[in-house]
């Protein structure tokens, strides 16, 4: 078990000083808990959760349990019902999840019921299939943001019907389009409003990845998309025709050696899209005509009226063999070009 406090930090300094500081020491101690089930400090841990004389149970926010890798059928009805103790981290709003084999589902059931109340969930597991991975996610009715990374999952069939989205989810991460993501969009509920794809190939995964954004339609207002690393030539282009009231969109091709943005947004239709960023490598080697299109596209006050920033992203160093203000003067004009610097580097 660990705390995000260090021994001898301050924290604990403060935590020993009377009673009335033990509280607030305790709520900061205590506040983000990593807990390895079937570890060496689980059973000392319950047996702290559970004495009557408990003062952290409510100090709780956030937690991650790694259930030990090299278990496999001995999660059994003994791990469930330690499980069922950390039920009384009643304040856990956060849950993060990571395992590279199948947990049992009455392991994950009792998971579910004893963090309940949850409204972040990053689950990074490995299911039977997809379908199992929904239903997971949907047991939490609270939820409100997701990170969805089934860790080696084949695709399987859909979930059945009873498999109904949170009511209340408004943010989803997918760690890869493999499958049936579309579910996403076609079982969305109207407060999901921001979707993040990462690791999207951009020559496999493209019409999947135009499908769920056909899905999502004008419901959605965050983008970001991280592209994976493929071979070829060829230009990344998606549809975004169909996302009218897009406020910011975010596209990461830092994994693809001389990718210009242009294809990938060029289909925007959004009068209400506020900020762009792009992230990408160092070279800019780019045809002229590709920067002045762009100059062109981000400039149109009729097609993008609402848009405020622009920023390019780029690994240190990278300023000082680029300057996009010579090459896209209308945009420098408006001032939708970000930051002191031509090119913004990433902060290590």
């Amino acid at each position: 078990m660990q705390t995000t406090g260090r021994p001898f930090s301050p924290l604990f300094a403060c935590s020993l000083v009377s009673k009335h500081w033990l509280p607030s020491s305790r709520y900061h101690l205590f506040g983000d808990l990593t807990l390895h089930l079937g570890g060496a400090y689980e059973a000392a841990f319950l047996s702290l959760l559970a004495h009557e004389l408990c003062t952290f149970s409510t100090s709780v926010r956030k937690i991650w349990i790694l259930p030990q890798q090299e278990l496999e059928a001995d999660l059994s009805k003994g791990m469930n019902d330690n499980i069922a103790q950390l039920g009384k981290l009643t304040s856990v709003r956060t849950l993060r999840i990571h395992r590279q084999r199948i947990i049992p589902s009455q392991t994950l059931s009792a998971i579910a019921t004893a963090f309940k109340n949850i409204t972040i969930l990053v689950m990074m597991l490995r299911f039977t299939t997809f379908s199992d991975a929904l239903r997971f996610m949907c047991a939490f009715r609270d939820l409100e943001e997701v990170h969805f990374e089934p860790v080696r999952t084949p695709p399987g069939g859909y979930p059945p019907a009873d498999v109904v989205m949170p009511p209340n989810l408004r943010s989803v991460y997918i760690d890869t389009i493999r499958g049936h993501e579309r579910w996403f969009a076609d079982h969305r509920t109207p407060t999901l409003t921001a979707l993040s794809v990462v690791n999207v190939r951009p020559l496999d995964d493209i019409n999947r990845l135009d499908g769920m954004l056909e899905g999502f339609g004008h419901h959605l207002r965050h983008l970001t998309l991280q592209f994976a690393n493929q071979k070829g030539e060829f230009d990344v282009q998606m549809n975004l025709a169909h996302n009218t009231q897009l406020r910011s969109v975010e596209i990461d091709l830092s994994k693809l050696t001389r990718r210009h943005l242009l294809p990938a947004i060029a289909s925007i239709r959004s009068l209400y899209l506020e900020a762009i960023v792009w992230r990408t490598r160092r070279s800019f080697d780019f045809p002229a005509p590709s920067w002045s299109e762009l100059d062109e596209l981000l400039a149109d006050r009729s097609a993008l009226p609402a848009l405020k920033k622009f920023t390019i992203l780029a690994p240190k160093p990278s300023t000082a063999s680029f300057n996009p203000r010579m090459l896209m003067p209308s945009c420098d004009a408006l001032g939708i070009l970000c930051g002191d610097q031509d090119i913004v580097p990433e902060d290590d």
